[in-house]
């Protein structure tokens, strides 16, 4: 956190530092503008020696008396205190430059005996006014492209929360998987298709039953995914190779809703059509905070190519929940494994041991 408003503060400096430069250079080339050099050294030698005066004046008013005093609505005394700032900077910046600046500097000003009369303090604070409400000017701007570039990233993130929550909602992808299943076992005349039929339209309108709760309990999922694990060894006509371990209270697992059923259902559409399905070992772990779900070959030729299956497969989960949960992919002997917790969480504890990250780019193809 420290280190962020470091950051902040430094952008900040740098942003100042610009304007207050570029006002310098700019007045400087505007005053001097077809006179010989000597004039822009002139005046060039008044901004840059009157520059501490121009930036108490601004940042006075603009990081004491607006916030203080105008934004609060504090009338009298924001007008109290602009007007002595108003006529003091003035009076000092005449001193400075009459008695100093323009006798040591060819600037073209004309020396006067009364440069402190009343008229020549109101006009000279005039003029001073304008850097001033540049400033304010120019902060004004930006606070509000800030704030329009931070209602645009509401309304993005809102569409997405929306898009995502309509499509573990419905589960498309699970639907589309089915049906095709379906009219294949019709095509074969298999004796499973009222039952597989019945099963998805029960397990469909069971998640969004659960979509539409207000707590979504975590067990209520792992009942929806043991019964898509029975599902999709019905649409496989082969029952899969699928452990499943729960551990501690379930409700202590702090990830986005249907994760775990989103991730289940990906592994079993990825390899559908694999020559040999890896067996599956679904772990919900409420001490810490975690699930994990490994994935094993029993044929140690199937190594590499299980693990960039793996890989693969998880890489577009990601894609749905990338920045909500943190995925850390191991290496095992024969396959892999992915844990997945909440951002919020701690680290894993001794229990499952240090995950070897994988370099998603190092195994998925061009």
């Amino acid at each position: 956190m420290r280190e962020w408003m470091d950051r902040i503060n430094q952008v900040q400096r740098r942003r100042h530092m610009l304007f207050w430069i570029a006002w310098v250079l700019g007045f400087t080339f505007i005053k001097s503008f077809g006179e010989p050099l000597d004039y822009y050294l002139g005046w060039f030698s008044y901004y840059v020696l009157t520059l501490p005066l121009f930036m108490a004046h601004t940042y006075l008013v603009a990081d004491v008396l607006v916030p203080r005093f105008l934004k609060q609505e504090r009338w009298p005394w924001f007008v109290l205190g602009f007007l002595l700032a108003f006529c003091a900077f003035s009076v000092l910046e005449l001193l400075f430059s009459n008695a100093f600046i323009y006798r040591w500097f060819t600037t073209g000003q004309e020396l006067m005996d009364d440069y402190l009369s009343p008229v020549n303090v109101v006009g000279n604070g005039l003029g001073n006014l304008y850097i001033v409400f540049v400033f304010l000017a120019a902060r004004t701007l930006r606070n509000w492209y800030q704030a329009d570039q931070e209602q645009k990233n509401l309304e993005q993130g809102a569409l997405q929360e929306q898009r995502d929550h309509a499509r573990t909602r419905v589960q498309p992808m699970m639907l589309l998987y089915a049906i095709d299943k379906i009219d294949a076992m019709a095509h074969s005349s298999s004796p499973e298709v009222t039952r597989a039929i019945a099963l998805t339209s029960e397990l469909l309108s069971e998640v969004m039953m659960y979509q539409e709760e207000k707590k979504r309990w975590f067990s209520r999922e792992i009942v929806l995914v043991k019964k898509l694990i029975v599902l999709m060894g019905l649409l496989r006509e082969k029952e899969a190779d699928v452990e499943f371990f729960v551990s501690g209270d379930p409700e202590q697992v702090d990830v986005p809703p249907m994760i775990l059923f989103s991730l289940v259902d990906l592994v079993f559409r990825r390899f559908d059509n694999a020559e040999q399905f890896p067996e599956m070992h679904v772990e919900v772990n409420g001490f810490s905070n975690m699930l994990s779900l490994q994935l094993l070959y029993t044929r140690s030729g199937r190594k590499e190519e299980g693990l960039e299956e793996c890989m693969l497969t998880l890489m577009r989960l990601q894609d749905v929940y990338k920045d909500r949960v943190r995925f850390s992919f191991s290496k095992l002997p024969y396959g892999c494994s992915v844990v997945i917790r909440s951002e919020a969480s701690q680290p894993a504890n001794g229990i499952h041991g240090p995950a070897s990250v994988i370099d998603p780019s190092a195994i998925l193809p061009d």
